[in-house]
């Protein structure tokens, strides 16, 4: 079943469907008892945000969903599942869309090369694509590559990063571009991308998908400090107490370097008893507004880039329906 957000979008839905099933059936050579978790993991609740963001340019763009969006869809999302899997073992996570996590029915091994199969099956899903539209290997190969080496550099810096109370805004910028937003700008690229055409000139709905996906880190890291486990899905605070520190945090510290020692004082001791002193100390500063005002920054750059994208179709993409959506999500 699709998620409700895309209720007034029947071809998305109809095409997500789709992307499902591809990624389901188009998978192989894998052991049987870790292809029933991954397909499990698949069949949970969730957006398909940004497979659906792929559609929804191409249906702008081409006037239609073709196939080999579908499978561009599809390499996205399974991509997106393999960094969750890879998450939730770092994490420690015990339970992901609403199911056990794979780490915890198995091994953190087993789980690590199950992301690790994931990404490679990912790739031969976006080469399908690639097939089937007549492009050049070379035109989207690169777009893989960069992809990849984004997402991985974006994993990598956060845990450098874990437990460093001196990193600062401009740091945590340039890890969440390449962690979440890189992924997002790909989607919307890849879903303009034309046969006719060259990934260089997708370069505004890449622009565009990114600064969503910025929009859309800022949103879930003011999520962390504002709703339940029954609301978001995760623990509130979690963030924090992992050692991830994001944007309403740094821009505490910028207005009280008190807070940068009570986490150090944190971090040496072990103890998070004084948290909700910490969150007290938070509040007293205007963390969480410049957040929320950076965070529709980045909405104002997503509907400028989206209102360049070139259609062929004649249908316009609804920036204002995305931002809406995004604003109105608990998670």
């Amino acid at each position: 079943m699709v998620h409700q957000i895309w209720e007034n979008h029947p071809e998305i839905q109809r095409g997500l469907e789709q992307v499902k099933r591809i990624m389901v059936t188009e998978m192989k050579m894998i052991h049987p008892t870790v292809r029933d978790k991954i397909v499990e993991y698949m069949e949970a609740p969730g957006k398909y945000l940004r497979s659906g963001l792929c559609l929804l340019f191409a249906q702008a763009v081409d006037g239609e969903i073709r196939p080999e969006k579908l499978y561009f869809a599809a390499y996205v999302e399974v991509l997106h599942l393999a960094t969750l899997i890879h998450d939730d073992v770092i994490d420690e996570a015990d339970v992901r869309r609403g199911i056990r996590a794979a780490h915890r029915q198995f091994s953190n091994r087993i789980a690590i090369y199950a992301g690790d199969y994931l990404m490679a099956y990912a790739g031969r899903l976006l080469a399908k694509g690639i097939r089937i539209q007549g492009l050049e290997q070379q035109e989207t190969t690169s777009v893989n590559e960069k992809l990849m080496e984004g997402i991985l550099a974006g994993e990598l810096s956060q845990l450098m990063n874990q437990f460093n109370p001196q990193m600062t805004m401009r740091q945590y910028l340039k890890q969440i571009q390449g962690k979440t937003a890189f992924l997002f700008g790909i989607a919307c690229q890849l879903g303009a991308l034309q046969a006719t055409g060259r990934v260089r000139e997708t370069y505004r709905a890449f622009q565009a998908g990114r600064s969503f996906g910025m929009a859309f880190q800022l949103r879930d890291d003011l999520i962390d400090y504002h709703l339940t486990f029954q609301e978001s899905g995760k623990p509130a605070l979690q963030d924090i107490q992992n050692g991830i520190y994001t944007a309403p945090l740094l821009f505490a510290i910028e207005e009280d370097s008190s807070i940068r020692q009570n986490l150090v004082d944190s971090i040496e001791s072990g103890q998070w008893e004084a948290i909700e002193n910490l969150i007290e100390k938070m509040n007293q500063t205007q963390a969480q507004n410049r957040t929320e005002k950076l965070m529709r920054a980045y909405l104002v750059k997503m509907e400028n880039y989206i209102s360049l994208v070139e259609t062929q179709s004649g249908l316009a993409i609804d920036g204002q329906w995305l931002i809406k959506k995004m604003l109105n999500w608990s998670t």
